[in-house]
């Protein structure tokens, strides 16, 4: 059991205030709260290898097909879990939110794509957390792709937030993938042997133009990504 930290200044905001008013949301919720528990089950029973993973306030930033993967290394290898997640909207975001929150995460939903304006409202708000000692999950190819083509709300949050981006794959074994899915979304089993590979870390300054960063960025999500098929494909 973990030792219980100090409550941050800020929190994100709950979202139940950020949810459509569906009438399946019920349902949308309760699959959710199942997702954490599994996650949770996969973190417990997992074999891990691999040098300790970074612990300090951060973006951690992994392909969108990862997703479940980043919650188990989080869950599992961070001894601060304290994150704030995105979420689209609709059914499928609610199930986002029900897991992340289920693994004791904020989670901010996404502007829809009619009002992509707030982009950059919402990069402010993110920032604020990450400034208040929040770390923040996302995937550079999210919400719909393309598939691993980074975009630069990473490099924008880190502008922001003043946090380092800190790239992530993840080897695990054994394990399947959702090959309708355009992200081909990796699904681990329980008793898994997991290996977190982490990439440089990148930093963006205060005012610095992020367009000449985004090519680093996408280099070394590849780069992490093509060692963790690597390691994957030698067991």
């Amino acid at each position: 059991m973990k030792p219980r930290l100090p409550p941050l200044a800020i929190a994100p905001p709950p979202a139940s205030t950020q949810e459509q008013h569906l009438l399946l949301r019920p349902l949308a919720r309760f699959a959710g709260w199942l997702m954490s528990r599994y996650v949770r089950l996969v973190a417990a029973t997992a074999r891990v290898s691999g040098p300790t993973v970074y612990q300090g306030p951060a973006i951690v930033a992994v392909w969108h097909e990862a997703n479940l993967l980043q919650a188990v290394g989080i869950w599992r290898l961070r001894s601060d879990r304290r994150f704030v997640s995105f979420s689209t909207r609709g059914f499928r975001g609610i199930v986002m939110n029900g897991m992340i929150e289920g693994l004791e995460c904020g989670v901010v939903a996404l502007p829809p794509e009619s009002a992509r304006a707030e982009a950059g409202r919402l990069a402010r708000d993110m920032g604020r957390y990450g400034r208040a000692g929040w770390s923040l999950a996302l995937a550079p190819d999210g919400p719909l792709g393309p598939y691993r083509v980074a975009k630069p709300g990473a490099l924008l949050l880190a502008r922001e937030s003043g946090l380092p981006i800190v790239p992530w794959a993840v080897s695990v074994r054994p394990s399947f993938r959702l090959r309708r899915r355009w992200d081909r979304q990796v699904v681990p089993l329980p008793f898994a042997r997991i290996r977190v590979v982490e990439g440089a870390h990148i930093r963006i300054a205060e005012g610095e133009a992020l367009k000449p960063r985004l090519a680093e960025l996408q280099a070394e999500l590849a780069r992490v990504a093509a060692e963790a098929d690597r390691r994957m494909g030698e067991r």
